[in-house]
Parts: structure tokens; sequence; C-alpha cells
């Protein structure tokens, strides 16, 4: 939680792990003191980070307030309320000044009338430890008749477990709470038991009836797993956060026009990668070798895996719509988390929250080249989502220390190194995280060991198996990493020259992001970095910027090729900088957040802004990549060639390797089963040694001078080649023989 203001002499808590205790203040000043000497010193004597957060007006019960403050600067907090000490909005007072002004991952809330026993306190503590609860209610023994225990099962254990403003009488002597479940209650987004249970799924809350002769009865689960209770109206008609359901809506339509704009376009398989992707799902159940070896070991393999259930369909995979599905699920999962991502750094106001939410999100979701990448079947928007994803509930992780977060956290990390080869950066990223979040709350290497093995074991797995399986496929365990010299050029200017290799990537976020997105985006990474610096529920936000200096380092050791017009005069891969959209967009949010958005100019400046950088775009770079290589020769001499071939192919096996043949492979629509290539093993080896001994009916070959390909340096100086086959088309970039009758 942000701080906000401090009395003097208090310092803002960093201590997750820390109890929070909340109480009104007593009318007689020597209750008042005896009690919370007691707390101080059983809290200090259990070794735990605490505040003490007392309630009444200044200068009451009578001076003790003041007396207390001033002898416990950094463990008392005093707040000031005009009223009676022992009301329900005194209570809720306290509860915002806990929130707002400690980082206490639990709170102690003791209710108007209620009193608390500090030898309790370590046993609540226990408790809830022992039964991973959310929360424990301690009740006295005395109460525990049967019309007792049945009004604490039920009404004190939801109905009266947070501030409501009613009467509490003596059911429920005070309550040991979960950080999360009161900034929920704070945010509006559990008015009810029903919303706060289906809010996060599993609510565990546990009676302990707490005896005064020092004997601790054995705790009962009073609420699990939604504690059974039935929503009035399905959870899509009650939502949570309604602007964030309206968000979403909204990408959901934009994504489906999006999509048939593109199709009317022609556009969708404008990447030869489209078409690569589409290629490898579908040979992995129509091929003359089916089966998983056809996922290859180049690209990681989750996007063709969940392309599987779709790909079969001919006019789903012909469109392209058989991967675009994917990307368009992916992009409405990513606006979505960028929404949440932007909310969470805002802190617990819900204007700014869903300011920077909604700023957040428009960036993303208006973006054109986000658009256009997300009507394709590329893989770039199933990254997204899982970085998205990942970021997300490692933040919840960081602020609530919910181990359900982190597994989360650990399994979209997992889906993200399945997806593309960033994703292991994030994996890196994630991992420094999660041992300097959980070193910094403990302060010993017991608990960061645990953490990390919760979060690597699954974080990494995907990675160990991906180089397990280029090991078992093609015996080489970096057989994922292709040579970087296949694709950049030595001439590179951006190889050894880290200040082009800088400028290069500017230019080509501008492209992507437009004119005004990076800059928002840098100024509310540095004004987060000012305002929250490393505190430990801060930092997760970071790892959205890792990509940027890598891909820089990248670029300057000539791993990957990038090109923008200003530096090489044409575009090539600028998509790799839209991995940068998600950082900038919710760092932007943070930015807007922070802004005086009561004023009226300042939710038109919102409006504005978010007009501003869908015009400041300067077209759709992502787009005009690959419509400019298409407009190429070799491009329209190899188009030419598959609109021939459909139409005078009348079946038979066909010989032709895969690489660099990607657009007549899938545009000459010749069914998969019988195209022999190199993915088709021994099958392959053999056709080349013996094309017609193979039954081989069609050999397509590249003789492009310097992109000639296998099949043609194989064959063209057999004799056999033109014995056995006729040649039937032929170009400067191509020969297509057909095997004589």
């Amino acid at each position: 939680m942000p701080s906000q203001e401090h009395p003097p002499g208090l310092n803002p808590v960093s201590k997750d792990d820390g109890v929070a205790v909340v109480f009104p203040a007593r009318s007689r000043a020597e209750c008042l003191e005896h009690e919370v000497e007691s707390l101080l010193a059983t809290l200090a004597e259990a070794g735990l980070e605490h505040r003490i957060v007392i309630v009444g007006e200044p200068g009451g019960c009578p001076g003790a307030l003041d007396v207390l403050a001033s002898r416990y600067p950094d463990r008392v907090l005093t707040v000031p309320h005009q009223g009676e000490p022992d009301s329900a909005e005194a209570e809720r007072a306290g509860v915002l000044a806990a929130l707002e002004r400690t980082d206490m991952r639990r709170l102690v809330l003791v209710g108007p009338g209620d009193r608390i026993h500090a030898a309790d306190l370590p046993v609540l503590l226990r408790v809830q430890r022992e039964e991973r609860a959310d929360a424990v209610v301690g009740t006295p023994e005395r109460t525990r008749t049967r019309a007792r225990r049945a009004t604490v099962l039920t009404w004190a254990a939801w109905d009266r477990l947070l501030p409501r403003g009613r009467s509490r009488g003596g059911a429920c002597s005070y309550r040991l709470l979960d950080r999360w479940l009161l900034e929920e209650w704070e945010h509006g987004e559990a008015a009810r038991p029903a919303s706060l249970a289906s809010a996060r799924g599993d609510v565990r809350i546990v009676e302990l009836p707490l005896s005064r002769q020092g004997r601790i009865p054995e705790p009962r689960t009073v609420s699990e797993a939604r504690a059974g209770l039935r929503l009035r109206r399905p959870a899509w008609r009650t939502p949570r956060d309604p602007v964030l359901a309206l968000v979403t809506a909204a990408s959901v339509v934009l994504s489906v026009l999006a999509c048939l704009y593109h199709l009317d376009l022609g556009s969708v398989l404008a990447y030869h990668d489209s078409g690569s992707h589409l290629l490898i799902a579908r040979r992995v159940i129509d091929s003359p070798t089916p089966g998983l070896a056809q996922l290859g070991g180049v690209w990681p393999p989750l996007p063709h895996l969940l392309a599987l259930p779709v790909v079969w369909h001919d006019p789903l995979f012909y469109s392209g719509l058989a991967g675009s599905l994917i990307s368009m699920a992916s992009y409405v999962v990513t606006v979505r988390y960028a929404y949440l991502i932007a909310a969470g750094m805002a802190g617990t106001d819900r204007a700014r929250r869903r300011a920077a939410g909604i700023t957040a999100a428009g960036l993303l979701a208006l973006n054109p080249n986000v658009l256009y990448l997300q009507s394709t079947p590329m893989t770039e928007l199933l990254l997204f989502a899982c970085i998205a994803a990942a970021v997300h509930h490692l933040a919840e992780w960081c602020r609530t220390g919910r181990h359900t977060q982190l597994a989360i956290a650990s399994a979209a990390t997992l889906l993200a190194t399945l997806t593309r080869y960033e994703g292991w950066v994030v994996a890196v990223a994630m991992t420094v995280v999660v041992g300097y979040v959980s070193f910094r709350r403990r302060g010993d290497l017991a608990r960061p060991g645990a953490h990390l093995a919760l979060f690597g074991v699954a974080a990494f797995a995907g990675i160990a198996g991906w180089v397990a399986w280029s090991r078992l496929i093609f015996g080489d365990w970096l057989y994922w990493h292709a040579d970087p010299a296949l694709w950049v050029s030595p001439g590179d200017p951006n190889v050894g020259a880290l200040g082009v290799a800088w400028s290069t990537y500017a230019h080509a976020a501008a492209h992507v992001l437009g004119l005004l997105t990076p800059p928002a985006g840098v100024a509310g990474a540095l004004v987060y970095a000012w305002r929250r610096r490393l505190g430990a529920e801060a930092v997760a936000p970071y790892t959205l910027l890792v990509f940027a200096p890598f891909s820089v380092l990248a670029l300057y050791l000539g791993q990957r090729p990038l090109h923008v017009p200003e530096v090489h005069g044409s575009f090539y891969n600028v998509r790799f900088a839209l991995v940068m959209a998600l950082g900038a967009a919710v760092f932007a949010g943070y930015l807007v957040s922070i802004a005086p958005l009561r004023a009226r100019w300042g939710r038109a400046a919102l409006a504005c802004g978010l007009v501003a950088t869908v015009v400041a775009v300067p077209g759709t770079a992502t787009l005009a990549e690959p419509m400019s290589r298409h407009a190429g020769r070799d491009e329209r001499a190899a188009a030419r060639a598959v609109t021939w071939w459909r139409q005078h192919y009348d079946g038979g096996l066909v010989l032709m390797e895969n690489h660099g043949n990607e657009l007549v492979a899938f545009g000459s629509r010749v069914p998969l089963g019988r195209i022999v290539y190199e993915g088709s093993f021994r099958l392959w080896d053999r056709a080349l040694r013996d094309p017609a001994g193979s039954g081989i009916g069609w050999i397509y070959a590249r003789t492009a001078p310097g992109r000639e390909d296998r099949t043609w340096r194989a064959l063209r100086d057999r004799p056999s080649l033109t014995r056995d086959y006729t040649l039937v088309y032929r170009d400067a970039v191509q020969h297509l023989y057909r095997r004589r009758v």
C-alpha cells in the first residue's frame, strides 16, 4: 500500500508479514495504557513486526492517546475521530488508516465493546498459519451455547466479519484477517458474503473459541471453498468491477471487428511465419509422418498445440482463423490483465485505480499494431497474455503473500516460455523478483529457498523440457538456438554499435507504439520508481521493462535482426518492439492515476490522451513490413506459381523443402499428407536420393541464385531428374517438375 500522510515521528512500515491491531480508545486511560503495553510486550516477545492502531478523539481518554503516540512513535498509530470511539464509523476509520499507512499483511480488528487479551494474539496468528486460513474469528467460550454457535457459524462469520456499521455484541470478540479481505471491502468489491467468496474462489474462515482458563479448544472451519454459498444472480450479471467488465466487452468487439477488417483486406496471412505456424500445427495430424515430432525444434510448441482442436478444419486452416482465434482470445486476456496490473499499481482509491486501468487497457487495446497482430496466427499476442497474467499474479503475491498467486504466476510463466523465447527472459526476471521479495520479508535464506522452489519448478520446466526435446528429437541440446548468421547480415549497423542499436529500437518502438505512449510510459516508470522505489509490494511491474535492454543487447551482439527506415531504409521484424506495449501502457496508466482526476480537466485530459495516442501511431508498421515483402519480385513470382499449381495439381506425392517455401506449401492447397519435406525424416532422405523410386509425382525446387533450396542442390545435376520428370513450370525463382507417365 502506498504511504500517505504520517504523523510526526511515525515511519511507514514495509514488513508485510507483520500484524496491525485496530481497536477503539477506552474511556479509562489506565485501562487503555495497560492494554496497549500488554500488546506491545507480547508482540515484541513474539518477534513480530507490528503496529497498534487506536481510534479516538485527539487528546482523548484523557490524554492517553497522545502519551502513547509520543512514547512509542514507531509502534503506536493514533487515528483522530470525532464521535464515539466504540462506533462502527470509528472502526472503519481505523481499518482505513491501517491499510493506507502500514503494509502489515494481517490485521486484528477489535470491535465496539470487545476486549482483546494479549495472550490470545499469538494463538490467533498460530492458528491462521497452521490452518492456512484467510480469517480467524476469536469467540469467548462462554458464548458457545447452541443458539450462539449457530449465529457464529453463519451471521457473525460472514455478515459481521468486515466493518459494516452494525452492532456486533458479544458473539465475535475479535477477528484476524488477511489484508486482501479488507482491501476488497475497501474497494467496494465484497459487499456481501457471496461476492467475497466468488471474488477469490477459496475463502477459509476458522472459528477459534478462546478459553479464559488457558485451554485453547481445537479450531473449527466455518467457511471454505465458497462456504456453500449460492449466488442469487449469475456472476456475469454482478461483476466485481463493472468498468473492467465493460473494458472486456469492448475488447471483444474490437477484436472481432479488427479480424473481419483484415480478413477482408487479405492481410491475415501476410507474414510468412503465419503460414508456417499453421503448417506446423496441421502436420501433427496431417503428414506422411504425423505425430508430435512434427512440432519441430525451432519455435516453442504451445501456439501449435493450442491450434490442434481447430486446425484440421480446412476453412479455418486456409483462412488463417485457426491461429487467429488464439491470438484474439489472447488479446482480450491481455487487455483485462493490463487493466488489473495498472489498477493494482495505483493503490486503493477506486477512482485512481479505474483511471489507471482504463488508460492502460485503452493504450493497448486501441493500438493498430496490436489489433493487426491479434488478427493473425502470429504468436506475439499469446506471449503478451502469458506475460500479463504472470506479472499480475506475481504482483498479487508480492502484496498479499498468498501462495496461490505465486503458483498461478509460475504457471503463466511456464506458458510464456513455451510460446516464445522472450518468455525465457520473463522467467529469469520474475525469479529475481521472487527471491528479492522473499528475502526482504524474512531476512534469511530459508523462506526465499522455498518460494524460489515453488516458483521455479514450474516456471523453468518448459525451458528444461524444450531443451530435452531438442536433444531427443534432433540429437542436439541447442538445436532450438539457430545460427544468427542465417538472418543477421555481417554489415548490420546494429552489430557492435550500442548507440545505433538503441536508436534502432527506439525508432521501432515509436513506429509500433506511437509518439506519445513511449514517453508517457518512461515518465510513468520514473515516477513509479521514485515514489515506490524497491518496496517488496511494488517490484513486480518492473519485470515488464526488461525487454528493452535485452532486445538492444541482442541487436548489439548480432543475435537478432531488426530494421527501421531511419537506420536501414526498410522495416524488418519491427514487431519485436511491440513487446514493450504492455509495459508502456501500464506505466502510462500509473502516470494518469496520480494526476488530479477529480477535476474536469483531468478526466478530459485522460480522454484526449487516449485519442491522441491512437492518432499518433504512424500507421500500422507491423502490417507495412509484410506487405512490402509481398510486393517483392520473388514473392510475386511465388504467388503466380501457387496459382498455376493449384489449378493443375492432380494428385500424387510432392517433394519439396518447407524452409523458405512456406508460401508455396500453404497457398498451393496441396494436401499436407502428400508433401514429403525435411520433417518427414527417413522419407525425405530416401526421396532426395531416388525421387522416382520413392513414388514422388511432383518436385518443387527454389532455384533463385543465392537462395537455392536443398531440393535443387541435391537434384539439379542428376540426369535422372530430366529423364524421369518433365519441367512443367519455370521462372527465375522456381522450377516445378511432374513425373513422366
